[in-house]
């Protein structure tokens, strides 16, 4: 099934999710560490800031109209540099930072509503707003950009307001000197504000979420700075005009911006100034959100990301699971309650990020110069150029007044570099498909009158010939089976850039081996080689499985528990769905001949539907099976025994039978010396604690020292949802 995202916002959304985030963190949350840092100058530091934006700001415009996807300046870098280490890092750094920053907003959010209600605490407050607002994007984008556009029309109102009523109070002398600390320190405060000006970066993130967003969204960024560069400039400038830039400082109120306002409107204007501060942190922290999301459902559809990243809600529209996770983040941030270090850790993945995204127009330009771009950046190349230059002055200024916030920042990209060598890797042949539209380019011939099919799926070069082979010896050994290998070549979404197509091709070059490996299989009498071109993997596999007759699916194995399943789920996507019987299987050796037999055999309804499978096996191999059996108690034994003899009968190969008491896994692990192969059935109970991540059955896979495959027989009846939901339900109920 396509999966993509929903086209709602409109050019105001735009507007107002570009503004409403660039508004919110300077003037309610930094006000007070912006005085400190600049004294009177912040005015000046957050109008040098607001310039130094537009330079990247513009690089955001162009590109846009060049790759509109979702993910923003993560996918711009991606899409230039080749989806690798620089790409992944760009991306990590926007999804984090974008999150953390989250946690100012938050923590702003609750002191406002700690102001007007003092009897609720700001961490309670902090919170409340970020399950609400999880649970509010969640909903849906449109939802969520409706909120914003109320939220940031009266915020935009209510500090007009301010602006107009101040004028008339600014005491001049309380500008002097505009810069006590110097030209350095509004250099610093020019590090820590210019990331409030990341609200033109986040409307990015949502492009595939905006009507014409070649159109739309380079108006909005260019329309929102400078908007908001006049908002926060004069506020600045009033707020320090108004009160001596002393009394507006950390160590004297936690509320700066309020107590300005309470100096020109009485209580009123200082509880009025209040309710915009909670608008407008409640506008950032869903903006944030919304981008923060976007940003790994982007990197999962890049398979950067485990596939649960990119899972988009039917009903809803929304990456439900990427948006929990940085839900997650922004809770850790407010537990962290360190303005100061999360707004520079912030600043810094932001800084570096955008730095990069200048560097993807430079490569743009000199790579695809005949792309159609409805924007250019005027200038070039002069104009990005600044762009890297101030973003690296303004890290260097971070860097060197807060090293603390250095050292973590770079610590959590060390994290990303381990993660990006060490896990991604396991990455490498999960999913990638999203659309269901396959073509098929090797013909099958026409079905011949056959008994059974055994189709397998290939993909990863490493257990290839172990499948093949084994399925082969099974044909061979019946004479009446087909072996189905299925290769599917994936296609991306679209062919946007020339990044998406050298993608596309490295793809296909890695998997050329096992293609040619298939060609050669054509003219085998039990192989009939099928390749499949398709944007998804499941559908194309399923296509075959469902015009076979009887067949029995086998897989490779390529991990371990819930991990494998998150980053690629087309193995739990057969398991619960093929209407065949499905295999799992570990070869411990592809060359492995399978002469003795573990059958773990409990006698149940699946325990009885597996034993066919492993009697093939035994007949292809000329194999001895041992059925083995684990009872709570010794007691136990002998009878067990008795009625594995009768079991025993129904097989074509010798067959022994083991039965001891103790532990499932760690006895079947221990027995593994002794045999080539063993043979476990699962059942239908797809819990999260059971089969599927394999609390049993993978865990059989990880200690065997010998080849494994676990079966998962179908049963026509008892794959429908509803009945196994009774039985699962009946069971519980006997339990209790």
């Amino acid at each position: 099934m396509k999966q993509k995202l929903d086209r709602t916002l409109g050019m105001y959304s735009a507007l107002m999710i570009s503004i409403g985030t660039m508004i919110g963190s300077a003037i309610f949350v930094l006000a007070g560490t912006s005085y400190d840092t600049a004294g009177p100058g912040a005015s000046l530091a957050i109008f040098l800031a607001g310039i130094a934006a537009v330079f990247t700001g513009l690089s955001f415009a162009e590109l846009v109209t060049v790759v509109p996807k979702a993910g923003g300046g993560y996918v711009y870098v991606k899409e230039a540099t080749g989806n690798n280490i620089i790409g992944f890092i760009c991306g990590w750094g926007f999804w984090l930072g974008y999150a953390m920053s989250c946690g100012l907003f938050a923590l702003g959010f609750g002191n406002f509503i700690n102001y007007i209600f003092p009897f609720i605490p700001q961490m309670t407050a902090a919170y409340l707003l970020v399950v609400y607002v999880a649970f509010t994007n969640i909903k849906g984008t449109k939802s969520s950009g409706t909120l914003q556009n109320v939220i940031t029309t009266v915020l935009i109102a209510l500090l007009l307001l301010y602006v107009i009523v101040g004028i008339f109070h600014i005491d001049m002398e309380n500008q002097k000197p505009f810069t006590p600390h110097g030209m350095s320190g509004v250099f610093n405060a020019m590090g820590f504000l210019y990331m409030t000006y990341i609200g033109y970066g986040l409307i990015t993130t949502a492009s595939e979420e905006v009507i014409e967003p070649e159109k739309t969204i380079p108006k909005a960024i260019m329309i929102s700075i400078a908007a908001v560069i006049f908002i926060k400039t004069s506020v600045f400038f009033i707020g320090s005009g108004i009160l001596p830039w002393t009394q507006l400082v950390p160590e004297v109120t936690e509320t700066p911006m309020i107590d300005t306002a309470v100096y020109i409107g009485g209580a009123a204007g200082g509880y009025l100034f209040a309710f915009a501060g909670i608008l407008a942190t409640l506008s950032s922290i869903n903006t944030a959100v919304m981008a923060s999301s976007r940003t790994s459902f982007a990197m999962a559809r890049d398979q950067r990301l485990p596939s649960l990243f990119k899972t988009i809600n039917r009903t809803t529209k929304t990456p439900v699971f990427s948006i929990i996770v940085t839900s997650i983040i922004v809770l850790i941030a407010v537990s962290i309650k360190d303005l100061e270090h999360i707004s520079t850790v912030t600043s810094i993945f932001s800084l570096t990020g955008y730095s990069l995204v200048n560097v993807a127009l430079m490569i743009f330009r000199q790579k695809k110069p005949e792309l159609e771009r409805k924007f250019k950046v005027p200038l070039y190349p002069l104009t990005p150029i600044l762009g890297i230059a101030v973003n690296l002055f303004m890290i260097y200024q971070l860097a060197i007044s807060d090293r603390i916030a250095l050292i973590i920042a770079v610590a959590v990209i060390a994290v990303g570099i381990l993660y990006y060598y060490l896990v991604m890797p396991r990455l490498k042949y999960a999913s990638k498909g999203l659309s269901n539209v396959d073509i098929p380019e090797i013909k099958e011939n026409k079905k011949v009158n056959r008994k059974n099919e055994i189709i397998i799926p290939v993909s990863n070069p490493d257990t290839a010939d172990g499948l093949l082979n084994f399925g082969r010896k099974i044909a061979v050994a019946e004479k009446n089976t087909t072996v189905v290998p299925v290769k599917v070549n994936v296609f991306p979404d679209n062919l946007l850039t020339i990044a998406d197509y050298d993608t596309m091709m490295q793809t296909m070059n890695v998997q050329d081996g096992i293609i040619q490996k298939l060609k050669a299989y054509e003219n085998e009498p039990y192989m009939k080689p099928v390749l499949i071109n398709s944007r998804d993997v499941f559908h194309a596999i399923m296509t075959v499985v469902k015009r076979e007759r009887n067949p029995l699916v086998i897989m490779g194995w390529h991990g371990s528990g819930l991990v494998k399943y998150m980053h690629g789920n087309i193995t739990y996507q057969m398991l619960q769905k093929a209407p065949a019987d499905v295999g799992i299987l570990k070869m411990a050796d592809a060359k492995t001949e399978f002469k003795n037999i573990l059958f773990p055999y409990g006698g149940g309804r699946y325990s009885k539907m597996t034993a066919k499978v492993v009697n093939r096996i035994a007949n292809a191999y000329g194999a001895r099976i041992t059925l083995l059996n684990v009872v709570d108690r010794d007691e136990d034994i002998e009878e067990t025994k008795e009625y594995l003899k009768n079991s025993a009968a129904r097989f074509d190969q010798p067959t022994e039978i083991k039965v001891c008491s103790g532990g499932l896994v760690e006895t079947v692990a221990g027995f593994s010396d002794s045999y080539d192969l063993i043979v476990v059935g699962a059942s239908l109970d797809w819990g999260i604690q059971e089969v599927v991540t394999g609390f049993r059955t993978d865990k059989i896979m990880e200690q065997a020292k010998c080849s494994v495959l676990i079966v998962k027989s179908y049963d026509l009846f008892l794959q429908k949802k509803r009945i196994r939901g009774f039985i699962n339900k009946t069971r519980k109920a006997i339990h209790q």
